[in-house]
């Protein structure tokens, strides 16, 4: 599943509110937000929230709050308390420190309870199973780390992830926008430190390939960015903004072969397309290079460098994925579709 954040530091405007529709059109369907740190008087947090659960139940989104026990004590509430915490309107909790396991076995009958999975340990799992937890409403969410260097390690990333597999738990983790960041430090909201900056559906699609169940955006995404994960949600498709208008790349319809080549993609059209002269001064082909055999062989296809080329004297380069975006490449499944557009300057 899909999340993105929206967060409770100042009052909620009309743009928060697009941005919750755009995105629930995108295909995303829960919405991360935080109680914790906030320096506003309770009676204001928890009047932000009711106005973001009330926007979410009308466009049919879940809420997952972080807190910790402290954070709800503040605001006047219990973690021990279920049914009153069920006043704060929300899908689910995350809480984000250490809790006897009995609260959260009694949280997990009534709402979706989300641990901070680097804290879980075999003898938390035996408890929830002591306690008779509904597991199908408990994941394990990792923590986002807004400074750089801080993030997450990929292999141990995974092998945590399988071991909570293993305990039948769901887990999810964030990557980070490629839109407004967060304070103080600006850096993106990142589960994996290897994922810091990488453009966000790729971050997604590696996050998928570790098998994490579910993937939260921690920061603002772009109006383009969101079209992209539309495509990706509704029809499969991946989308590469070219460095150049090319009407012939945008206007013919791409999928990837049924099988994956080491060095390119290799798209077929589906229509005839038209021949192109070779170079006159043949290129090196980087990363990201859009080109065409002018040889004859092969002149329904394109292909596109999954990684540093050598000249090819038979073609003509086309253009150029834009460099954020080659870390899809790698993503680009067989038999997928791939969309083309033009790089907006």
């Amino acid at each position: 599943m899909l999340g993105f954040s929206v967060y409770l530091d100042k009052d909620l405007t009309a743009d928060d509110h697009n941005y919750l529709l755009g995105m629930r059109n995108a295909g995303f369907k829960e919405v991360f937000t935080s109680l914790t740190g906030l320096k506003d008087e309770a009676d204001i947090v928890l009047k932000r929230l009711d106005q973001l659960t009330s926007w979410c139940k009308d466009l049919e989104l879940k809420v997952m709050a972080d807190v910790s026990q402290d954070d709800l004590h503040y605001l006047g509430y219990d973690l021990a308390d279920a049914e009153e915490i069920k006043k704060l309107n929300v899908t689910g909790l995350r809480i984000n420190d250490q809790v006897l396991m009995r609260f959260v076995s009694k949280l997990s009958k009534t709402m979706w309870v989300s641990l901070n999975a680097i804290y879980l340990q075999p003898e938390d799992i035996t408890h929830l199973k002591e306690e008779a937890a509904n597991f199908d409403h408990i994941r394990a969410l990792f923590d986002f780390y807004s400074q750089s260097e801080t993030g997450m390690d990929e292999k141990w990333f995974e092998e945590k992830n399988q071991w909570l597999h293993n305990c039948n738990l769901e887990t999810a983790a964030f990557i980070s926008g490629d839109g407004v960041k967060r304070g103080p430090f600006f850096a993106g909201e990142t589960t994996l430190e290897s994922q810091r900056g990488v453009y966000p559906l790729a971050a997604a699609l590696n996050l998928k390939d570790l098998a994490c169940n579910n993937v939260i955006v921690g920061d603002r995404l772009t109006s383009e960015t969101i079209k992209s994960f539309a495509r990706y949600t509704k029809d499969h498709a991946i989308t590469l903004h070219v460095d150049e208008k090319n009407t012939f790349l945008n206007e013919n319809q791409w999928h990837n072969y049924l099988y994956l080549a080491q060095d390119i993609v290799r798209l077929r059209s589906e229509g005839e397309l038209p021949k192109f002269e070779a170079q006159d001064l043949p290129l090196d082909r980087p990363v990201g290079t859009i080109s065409i055999n002018s040889n004859g062989l092969n002149s329904n296809e394109i292909h596109i460098a999954k990684r540093n080329l050598p000249v090819n004297k038979d073609g003509r380069i086309l253009g150029r994925v834009c460099d954020e975006e080659c870390s899809l490449l790698p993503h680009i499944e067989p038999g997928q579709k791939v969309i083309f557009k033009n790089l907006e300057k």
